[in-house]
């Protein structure tokens, strides 16, 4: 992912109070001419500058890949834009009947909504939903330098409806020309003529960022082109008859310099949600125009133009952070519902630590796979992966096809690998949603290449355990590398036995390790470029870390366990758990002696007690063999035994001893997820992984 400079965030301010000065020229009663070189000039810099923070932070990543969650990410950008439009046409609709910009007429109806805006300022939402789409549509058509060719193209005729009108038009065919496009639209300044080239730089920079930020002399540059700027706005006002005043020949050239530099610029001040926050100054600042306007008639001193200019920045940023500020506690009252029955607690602090600790063992060169698979062992696929992304994990496994589609849709970047089998009819899936699938058989590679459609793939190998993988003869596994429809990025197997240290288990790994090396060996010699390299899962790291493959595969490890306590391995590893298991106290009552307590017979309290009830049951991954006083829960240190049989939803808890705990109280459910799990004869990795789906998931 490219660095997001500080310098971009804060710009986004200067961007925005420069917006409001084209729509209130603040030098008007002080010296018009500044107005002029300044506010209608250097100042037009701000709409480009935004439409190439679309291109870099949005469009760059689709140039270079046109892959589902780049698609995605740009349909859900014009949804949004599209939606904030609609929602801007509303708060507008009374001042835009007054103005007279709407109108109930089909052809002025459009060309209000598809180019113009309903309201002055509008104009450039409908600009960057036309210009992202057409610039989308040429990137997939006919490659980014031929698009950017047919902006350059685009730029210039929408600079003969503007600036250069005055020009242009005293040729009679090119006069005929913008009278057809004028009766479409009023301006240019659109998404057909306007936005393309900017958010064509946007992707440059992007495409390019190391080499043009090390370029020198960029600030010297930038006043070259904005000297020019002023030089040609001058000689356009004073000499020929201008459209309009958006569009410059030098324009494109210095907002590209400034972008360069913006990046460059790392300044220690950082604004929280500065994209938010201009946006919403950009929106509201005309209706507070018309507000400050309205009070100048009652307070003349208002009438200066700088004055008029600074209130009205003054009063659309206060009001911007004050919706902004709704925004968020609203958010955070919805995340406080969501977690009010039941839910895991995951730390990202734990998953960083346990990650650290992992790269401690296992060799520089070699990265780490997360693996996510049921729900990342019950703890939560998405939120896991999220932390993992920011822990610099840009890989994943998962085990199911439905797992990597989720995981996908949720927004993750990295390579996603389907561990398990997946029917060749899913194919469609596979390259969708660009996963790499696991060849798991040679049958199963045979079937996916008959489909004829190139998909990115694995190899697993069985080098022993003899539960998937294709069998171990270089011949075989040749063959599978040869097929024209896969493309085979990576080569593994799985060790059956490396979680024993027992001499049995040590041969039996030892012998996997041989044949997968000598596998490798044979592939080399025969000129195959097998790819990436992977045997080792969580234990297989903390007993062979002499090991050197390409990746690891970190599961249990990664969430804070090892799957045993009592078996030893040979690297000792600390590890912190990353989940804790939380439900609410919803009801307290007091019993008398002799009752039953629950379901059947098997709780009869011997005297009178103070039971509680807590959200949660054996439907959420609790398991019902706990029942009857097997399971303690904890609050606030104190712990709390669970009896009488555990129910689907609910668990009854005895509060004789315990005096400070209310309805609603939190109570962490499984404070000892190890020490269960010996008791119920069985591992972390499946106390876990029962945990539900339908418990909420809060990062800490």
């Amino acid at each position: 992912m490219k660095h997001r400079a500080n310098g971009i965030d804060i710009f986004r301010i200067f961007a925005a109070i420069m917006v409001v000065a084209i729509h209130t020229f603040p030098f008007q009663s002080i010296a018009p001419f500044l107005d002029e070189v300044i506010t209608l000039t250097v100042f037009r810099v701000a709409v480009p500058f935004f439409f190439m923070i679309t291109g870099y932070f949005l469009l760059g990543r689709l140039s270079l890949n046109f892959s589902y969650n780049n698609s995605q990410r740009v349909k859900k950008y014009l949804y949004k834009i599209g939606m904030i439009y609609l929602y801007s046409i509303l708060l507008y609709f009374p001042l835009s009947l007054l103005n007279g910009t709407i109108s109930l007429k089909m052809n002025i109806l459009l060309k209000v909504l598809i180019f113009d805006g309903s309201f002055y300022h509008l104009w450039y939402f409908p600009a960057i939903i036309i210009g992202t789409i057409l610039v989308s549509l040429l990137l997939r058509s006919v490659g980014f330098k031929l698009t950017v060719a047919f902006s350059i193209c685009l730029y210039l005729v929408g600079l003969g409806g503007d600036s250069w009108y005055g020009i242009v038009s005293q040729i009679p065919l090119l006069n005929k020309l913008y009278s057809f496009i004028f009766s479409w639209t009023d301006y240019t300044r659109s998404g057909l003529f306007f936005a393309p080239i900017f958010l064509c730089l946007g992707i440059l920079v992007y495409r390019k960022n190391k080499k043009l930020t090390a370029l020198k002399g960029l600030n010297l540059l930038f006043y070259v082109f904005i000297i020019g700027m002023i030089i040609e706005s001058i000689f356009l006002h004073r000499f020929t008859n201008i459209k309009h005043d958006s569009m410059y020949l030098l324009l494109p050239l210095g907002i590209f310099i400034l972008f360069l530099m913006l990046l460059k610029w790392q300044p220690k001040l950082k604004v929280k949600e500065s994209a938010d926050l201009t946006l919403l100054v950009y929106i509201i600042h005309p209706l507070v125009i018309v507000i400050v306007h309205s009070i100048s008639n009652y307070i003349p001193i208002l009438k200066n133009s700088l004055l008029n200019f600074l209130l009205v920045v003054v009063c659309s940023f206060i009001l911007a952070q004050f919706l902004l500020n709704l925004k968020r506690k609203r958010r955070v009252s919805k995340q406080k519902i969501l977690f009010e029955r039941a839910s895991k607690e995951i730390s990202a602090s734990a998953i960083h630590h346990n990650i650290n600790e992992v790269r401690k063992i296992i060799p520089e060169n070699t990265n780490i796979m997360g693996v996510v698979k049921a729900n990342a062992y019950g703890c939560g696929m998405v939120e896991v992966a999220h932390e993992l992304e920011k822990n610099g994990i840009s890989f994943f496994c998962v085990a199911t096809i439905e797992e990597a589609i989720a995981l996908r849709k949720s927004g993750n970047q990295g390579e996603i690998l389907i561990l398990g089998y997946t029917h060749p009819d899913r194919i469609h899936d596979i390259k969708k949603y660009d996963l790499t699938q696991s060849i798991v058989s040679e049958e199963h590679g045979k079937m996916l290449n008959l489909k004829k459609i190139p998909i990115r793939c694995h190899l697993q190998v069985d080098t022993g355990m003899h539960r998937l993988g294709v069998t171990p003869n270089v011949t075989i596994i040749q063959q599978m590398y040869r097929l024209s429809n896969l493309k085979i990025e990576g080569i593994y197997s799985h060790l059956g036995s490396s979680d024993s240290l027992e001499l049995e288990s040590i041969v039996r790994t030892n012998a996997q390790i041989f044949l997968f090396n000598n596998i490798l060996s044979d592939l080399k010699q025969m000129g195959i470029s097998y790819g990436y390299t992977h045997i080792q899962s969580s234990y297989g790291i903390l007993n062979y870390p002499e090991l050197n493959f390409d990746f690891v595969r970190v599961g249990i490890l990664c969430y804070g366990f090892l799957s045993d306590y009592n078996i030893p391995t040979k690297i000792t590893i600390d590890l912190q758990p990353i989940v804790k298991v939380k439900a609410s106290l919803i009801t307290k009552r007091v019993v008398d002696a002799g009752e039953y307590v629950g379901y059947g017979l098997g709780a009869k309290v011997e005297k009178r007690t103070r039971i509680g009830v807590v959200s949660i049951g054996y439907a959420d991954g609790i398991p019902r063999t706990l029942s009857n006083a097997k399971l303690t829960l904890e609050f606030k240190g104190q712990p709390i035994k669970q009896i009488g049989n555990i129910c689907m939803d609910m668990m009854i808890v005895d509060l004789t001893e315990v005096e400070d705990i209310s309805v609603n109280d939190e109570l962490i459910v499984l404070p000892n997820i190890s020490k269960i799990a010996d008791e119920e004869q069985t591992i972390t990795n499946e106390l876990l992984s029962r945990l539900g789906s339908r418990l909420g998931v809060g990062l800490s």
